[in-house]
């Protein structure tokens, strides 16, 4: 029996622009694009029959007819058959599969701007702390222009009473409706507003009808905080200089030392990297935040499914996103382990690691990345998860650490192979310091001016610490001349 395949390269439509036929020849083609590529392709996939279908190695269907469902094709020429998804497991990881896609095929994704952003609407993620096993849960709302980056912990029950209210709101939907939406959402949060309204009435004029807006609306920033609250800004006047080295993660302190939260890295990197300059981070139930599986790539997909919208001071106007762009080269140095910065007119990331005394699996590895130039971070960095070695999480189960660490959250090398696999990168492990990185400096970001500086930034062996120490030194090294427009060169 035959399959449709059907790929599209446009992200605002979704009408399918090329069609074939799944045949061997296909499968040849489709491997060629693949390789070329280098990276998981991910395909809409119709179904004419109303069972549960496999097409070799070109995917599974659907159990039911006209379903849009999205099929790996990743190395075709590598692919057992054994390692087709069954229905059920095809099933469970479709919205998985249908954000992948709309990146994977668009490549577009929020990024900085000359002026200052927030996101479009909240968002929320729930989890366990890594180090703490404590659940938690945090919503990323808008913030004004100059407000900046900022955490404040909210009563328990303030956030899941919001999200039943958005439940109640989508209580006439069905459930095929509900997960066309979430598509809908990152597809929609790209346009403009009168784009969005026209594509909201062509796709779905029965639920326009019925006063459902398929679009969450757009939320404003909160005028009036509740009375005491206590905010930690997400910037390095919030890091403790009286504390540990941040050996394991980055953690914040409010100014009055009563309130601390750590594991921030992952969030940080994706509001900067996606141009989410200003935010409240409400946390409730924790004073870590979730590690999810591991990597960014959750808070990532809940900015591109929010969307980014230029952020407003109080009084409606709107302020310059600025970037230092220092002019002398700044190094700061731990061993053999450094952070270093080289003047450059774009802003680009270089790092390396060498674990080969720990694991050989992990070795020595490198990558750069220049936002201007290359694929968009949710495609390169954001997917990659934590990593250690076998050895280390002996020692920091005995230090009483990563209680919610697990294999489902960390990548494990154990000497020359992984305890976990299969990798989301050859590189995954460089790929994620360079995360952490991003994260780190971005908290540089005070009054909503931009974290990561202009130039090269280069660091090798590093950690946290180091990251943190090369942002002071950077922040002390320049001045307020040094802020300069950070347009996005391409």
């Amino acid at each position: 029996m035959s399959m449709t395949l059907r790929t599209s390269t446009a992200l605002r439509s979704l009408q399918p622009v090329a069609s074939q036929t799944c045949t061997s020849s296909t499968k040849s083609q489709l491997t060629t694009v693949s390789r070329r590529r280098n990276s998981t392709w991910f395909l809409k996939a119709w179904s004419e029959s109303v069972s549960a279908l496999e097409a070799g190695a070109c995917g599974a269907l659907a159990k039911r007819a006209d379903v849009r469902v999205y099929a790996t094709v990743s190395d075709y020429g590598q692919m057992p058959e054994s390692s087709v998804p069954t229905p059920e497991v095809f099933l469970s990881r479709r919205e998985e599969w249908q954000r992948r896609y709309l990146l994977e095929e668009a490549k577009v994704a929020p990024q900085p701007s000359a002026f200052q952003q927030t996101v479009r609407c909240s968002f929320t993620r729930s989890g366990v702390g890594l180090h703490s096993g404590a659940p938690v849960t945090v919503r990323v709302r808008p913030a004004f222009a100059g407000e900046g980056r900022y955490f404040v912990m909210v009563p328990e029950g303030t956030i899941v009473e919001l999200e039943e209210e958005e439940e109640e709101e989508t209580a006439s939907m069905s459930e095929e409706e509900k997960e066309d939406m979430k598509v809908e959402y990152f597809k929609m949060s790209l346009l403009d507003e009168e784009e969005r309204a026209q594509r909201e009435q062509e796709l779905f004029p029965e639920m326009v009808a019925r006063t459902w807006d398929p679009i969450k609306p757009q939320e404003q920033p909160l005028a009036k905080p509740p009375k005491g609250e206590v905010r930690i800004p997400a910037n390095l006047t919030s890091v403790p200089e009286d504390s540990a080295p941040l050996a394991l993660c980055t953690r914040l302190r409010s100014s009055d030392g009563t309130v601390e939260i750590s594991t921030v890295e992952h969030l940080l990197s994706a509001l900067e990297a996606l141009g989410v300059d200003n935010a409240r981070i409400e946390v409730e139930e924790g004073s870590e935040l979730p590690i999810l599986d591991g990597s960014p790539e959750g808070w990532s997909v809940g900015v591109c499914q929010a969307g980014v919208v230029p952020a407003l001071t109080e009084g409606g106007e709107q302020k310059p996103r600025l970037a230092f762009k220092p002019t002398e080269p700044i190094v700061v140095r731990s061993g053999d382990a450094f952070v270093m910065l080289n003047p450059e007119e774009v802003t680009r990331l270089s790092y390396s690691v060498d674990f080969t005394a720990k694991s050989t699996a992990i070795g020595k590895q490198h990558f750069s990345w220049c936002p201007a130039e290359d694929d968009v971070y949710p495609l390169e960095l954001s997917k990659a998860r934590t990593f250690t070695t076998m050895e280390d999480v002996e020692a920091a189960r005995t230090a009483g650490l990563i209680k919610g660490g697990s294999p489902t959250n960390a990548l494990i090398a154990n000497g020359a192979d992984y305890y976990n696999p299969p990798l989301r990168f050859e590189n995954e492990a460089v790929r994620h310091k360079m995360a952490d990185l991003i994260g780190d400096l971005a908290l540089l970001n005070t009054g909503g001016n931009g974290g990561l500086p202009i130039g090269h930034v280069v660091a090798y062996k590093a950690g946290h610490d180091l990251h943190v120490k090369f942002a002071r030194a950077l922040l002390a090294a320049c001045k307020e001349e040094n802020r300069v427009s950070s347009v996005v060169k391409s």
